[in-house]
């Protein structure tokens, strides 16, 4: 029986420095066996973690592996914090709308200035398949496909793996991330979106109080609702992402093992791993 997650079930992990950590633990799959708890992780950076949240991370989750999909201008501006006994690693596809989309404005003011040159010049295409089009980038070039098999690698280059993968909110590059993990795992696809979706709801009070801080510097509106389309967390995106996965291999695990090369004897160690 396929059990559609809610806000209520007991994802979230409720730190102090963040607004997106989420435990994977609880999924059921396919096969009806369900992911361990306190082992696989999601979330918006981590620079603003406190001395309890890294004691959380550390004490309570016993983390291990830490994978940061963001640029490096974005690791420059906000470093992640520091968890012991955890190794970092960096994965980067850039995908020019998750960056926009990610992006603080009191970090990124030039961002902002760039816009509306590119508006007054008449340059300013507010492009409503951008997110779209970078979810379907990850799947298809083969830059991106490299990076995620090196975080379905991590994933089981420990038996005793404690995996968190971020970005800044913890949108599209890690969406795109956790969809790959799931869909190894057996999950079913409807639940896989249901879970990217979820970030619409923990991300809401942190965009809206962002959109106020760039009517700040602007009232321009095409600025705003280009702003406002970079962070939107919508169903057609990671959709658009299953379905290029099917247009490449057939279903998204044929894509994880034939495009990826993340083969049938290694899906089954990571699900012997992580499935109880």
């Amino acid at each position: 029986m396929m059990i559609i997650p809610s806000y209520d079930q007991d994802y979230l992990i409720k730190l102090t420095g963040t607004f997106n950590t989420r435990d994977l633990g609880g999924y059921l799959t396919e096969s009806g066996k369900m992911i361990k708890k306190r082992r696989l992780i999601r979330s918006d950076d981590l620079f603003k973690l406190t001395s309890k949240d890294i004691s959380i991370l550390s004490n309570v989750y016993h983390l291990n592996t830490i994978i940061d999909f963001r640029n490096s201008n974005e690791r420059r501006k906000r470093p992640d914090k520091i968890i012991p006994g955890a190794k970092y690693y960096v994965l980067t596809p850039d995908d020019e709308t998750a960056v926009i989309a990610s992006s603080s404005l009191n970090d990124d003011r030039k961002k902002i200035d760039r816009l509306l040159k590119l508006n007054r010049e008449g340059k300013l295409k507010i492009d409503k398949n951008g997110l779209k089009n970078g979810m379907i980038n990850f799947v298809k070039e083969k830059r991106s496909q490299k990076l995620y098999r090196k975080m379905l690698d991590l994933c089981i280059a420990r038996n005793d793996a404690v995996v968190l993968e971020h970005c800044r909110g913890g949108k599209d590059r890690t969406g795109y991330g956790t969809a790959l993990i799931l869909l190894a795992l057996g999950v079913d696809q409807e639940i896989v979106v249901q879970d990217y979706l979820m970030t619409a709801h923990y991300n809401k009070e942190r965009n809206e109080r962002r959109m106020n801080e760039y009517r700040q510097y602007t009232q321009d509106q095409a600025i705003l609702d280009y702003l406002a389309s970079a962070m939107e967390t919508r169903e057609d995106v990671i959709r658009a992402g299953l379905n290029e996965m099917k247009r490449l291999a057939g279903t998204p695990v044929n894509y994880i093992e034939q495009v990826l090369g993340f083969d049938s004897e290694k899906i089954a160690y990571m699900r012997q791993m992580y499935l109880e």
